[in-house]
């Protein structure tokens, strides 16, 4: 049984990974919150759909930088638009990418800001606009997909950039595998784990790109009364919402379809899809028991070790309560990072590897990135070309 929830633990936490190999798109594999949708697909069936991942963090000058990734998968040569509209059979639904804040702490949204696209030009350039709370904030365009020069858009007082950039998510499969592999009762396969990380590692994520929308400006057109906010993102289609993500993994680990007992395909419907198209406002009421459930089963795996199980249901109430709402809370006057806010740098999966699984777990044994980040806007790495 033990090493039943192990493989279930591997394969959760990297379940996009494998998949993508197995559904069509831009690239071979996926992780964070890429290919999140029912049957490891991208949200909607569009990869332009797909929020792979968002960010916040406080830049250098005391401006707050969000970010947010679609296209995940991309690989060198591939040139991979912003969508500007959905066809459907009487017509084209438009397509808008957005951020949303919550300022008071109620987890709806107070100030929302709407990125649109027109469509592409030849060289894949597209006219973008940026509205916040309906009202333009800015207009611009996009880079052309391999200009080496990027094109920054500035408008009262606020940076925009989008186009293609290195995906800046970091994670080795293999060797998340091969340190789980240390921990089960067949010991027949322990000679391959490294879990001191004494052997290299390779990100997964190596070589492929993601289109990035970046935008910096200052945090008083975000905060309320405070300094602190909630950020997620979303994309809509005709108005319909149809992906969403606020902190890393949540949809992919925690919510079924996944590979935990009782939870697999054809055994419980798929949550997945609900959950994209939910509010974060309505997420532990509807999601905070598939929380519990999983983390039920990652907290486990160190029962094997001498660990006191008695305290584990009050750790778990706790820590679903930090996981849901799904919303990445960030104090724009610190420049502290996750859990504050999510900057580019930050091991995201290290973090979370060591809080869900109560220690059991503390690295994947990639600690950075590919590619070094710009200390300049857009600050994501240059893509492969």
């Amino acid at each position: 049984m033990r090493k039943t929830l192990i493989a279930a633990v591997a394969v959760s936490l990297a379940v996009a990974a494998v998949a993508g190999a197995m559904v069509g798109g831009p690239g071979s594999a996926g992780a964070a919150d890429h290919v999140d949708a029912p049957g490891l697909t991208p949200p909607g069936g569009n990869f332009q759909l797909d929020i792979t991942d968002i960010y916040a963090w406080r830049a250098a000058n005391g401006n707050t930088v969000l970010a947010l990734n679609v296209n995940g998968l991309t690989k060198p040569g591939q040139a991979p638009v912003f969508a500007s509209g959905v066809p459907t059979v009487h017509s084209t639904k438009g397509v808008s990418y957005w951020l949303r804040v919550d300022n008071d702490r109620d987890a709806l949204s107070d100030v929302d800001l709407q990125m649109t696209f027109g469509k592409p030009a030849k060289n894949g350039v597209q006219h973008m606009t940026v509205r916040r709370n309906g009202k333009l904030l800015l207009a611009g365009r996009t880079t052309a997909p391999g200009a080496r020069i990027v094109t920054i858009n500035r408008q009262h007082g606020v940076k925009a950039y989008a186009g293609l950039r290195d995906d800046p998510f970091f994670f080795d499969l293999a060797g998340y595998l091969d340190i789980l592999a240390a921990l089960d009762d067949d010991k027949t396969n322990d000679a391959k784990s490294f879990v001191g990380c004494t052997a290299p590692r390779t990100d997964f994520f190596k070589g492929l790109n993601v289109s990035s929308i970046v935008l910096e400006l200052p945090p008083g057109l975000l905060t309320g009364s405070t300094s602190s906010i909630g950020v997620w993102g979303a994309t809509t289609v005709g108005g319909k919402q149809v992906d969403r993500m606020g902190r890393p993994a949540i949809n992919t680990v925690f919510l079924p379809n996944n590979p935990f007992p009782g939870e697999q395909k054809g055994q419980v419907p798929s949550k997945k899809k609900a959950f994209n198209q939910g509010q974060p406002r309505n997420d532990r009421t509807a999601f905070r028991g598939e929380v519990v459930n999983t983390l039920k089963v990652l907290f486990s795996l160190n029962d094997a070790s001498g660990d006191d199980p008695s305290d584990d249901q009050k750790q778990i109430a706790a820590l679903a309560d930090v996981l849901l709402p799904d919303v990445l809370t960030f104090d724009t006057a610190k420049s502290e990072t996750f859990l504050n806010g999510r900057a580019l740098s930050d091991d995201v999966i290290d973090a979370e590897l060591a809080l869900i699984t109560e220690g059991t777990v503390k690295t994947d044994c990639v600690s950075k990135n590919d590619r070094k980040f710009w200390p300049t806007f857009p600050y994501l790495a240059t893509p492969h070309v």
